[in-house]
């Protein structure tokens, strides 16, 4: 499928859009505001993510309501300079095959981090587009494993904390793939000794740099060390994202 926002311009660092612009977005959360409005997290191409205000929008009955929801693209525009700008239109924009199953919460896992992370109305771009295609990807069935574990690392590159997978830290030594190491978010990788906690395989960080993870014990390490880099930036406050899916799992 052709991404929804191929055919726009790519927004400039700083820029965002003029009230009443069309920009394609996603819905990352929506929670009700008072008694009948909506107040919606969105990522989108032009503005980074950005919240609105939906007014009229927590009836059951609002059609509004029922395209904002999570994975669907939109062409979205909004009026207001204050704190929470009004949504004033919104259309989905093209057909698409949401996430099932776990591949469902791992889009939730993404827009919880995407939630988390991002400052407020700021273009990320090339997220936007990461993010569009690891949605799309998720709904087509593809390696749930290889495709979080990719939008991590961008994610990270996006907010300036990028991981080097293939050096160490502090000499800038070449990852051998034999060699054992363990990673401090300020420090970077080092070889690790045999009897380290949370040491991971140098063929299992030459892999995840490469997009290859290509077994279950690969999978495992890549994703126990992406949950330590995050859980540095994201603070002690757990994500709802993983418990829910965590809770799930154990029924």
């Amino acid at each position: 499928m052709r991404p929804v926002s191929a055919d726009w311009d790519i927004p400039s660092k700083g820029h965002s859009p003029l009230p009443g612009d069309l920009t394609p977005a996603y819905v990352l959360h929506a929670r009700k505001y008072g008694e009948r409005h909506l107040l919606v997290d969105m990522l989108t191409l032009s503005a980074g993510r950005t919240s609105l205000m939906v007014r009229g929008a927590a009836s059951a009955k609002s059609r509004r309501r029922g395209l904002l929801q999570p994975f669907t693209p939109l062409l979205v525009s909004w009026s207001g300079r204050g704190r929470i700008p009004n949504l004033k239109y919104v259309e989905q924009h093209s057909r698409h095959v949401p996430p099932q199953g776990r591949a469902l919460f791992s889009g939730f896992y993404l827009n919880e981090l995407l939630v988390r992370l991002i400052g407020p109305d700021e273009p990320v771009p090339e997220l936007f587009f990461s993010y569009e295609k690891t949605i799309e990807s998720l709904g087509a069935g593809e390696n749930i494993e290889r495709l979080l574990r990719a939008f991590e690392l961008e994610l990270l590159q996006t907010l300036g904390y990028g991981v080097d997978l293939l050096h160490e830290g502090q000499s800038g030594a070449a990852v051998r793939s034999q060699a054992w190491y363990s990673y401090e978010p300020e420090l970077g990788l080092r070889e690790a000794a045999s009897g380290h906690k949370n040491r991971i395989a140098g063929d299992t960080l030459i892999a995840l740099a490469q997009g290859q993870l290509m077994d279950v014990q690969q999978s495992r390490e890549a994703k126990e060390l992406m949950r330590r880099i995050l859980g540095y930036y994201l603070g002690d406050r757990p994500l709802k994202s993983r418990e829910l899916f965590s809770a799930l799992s154990r029924d």
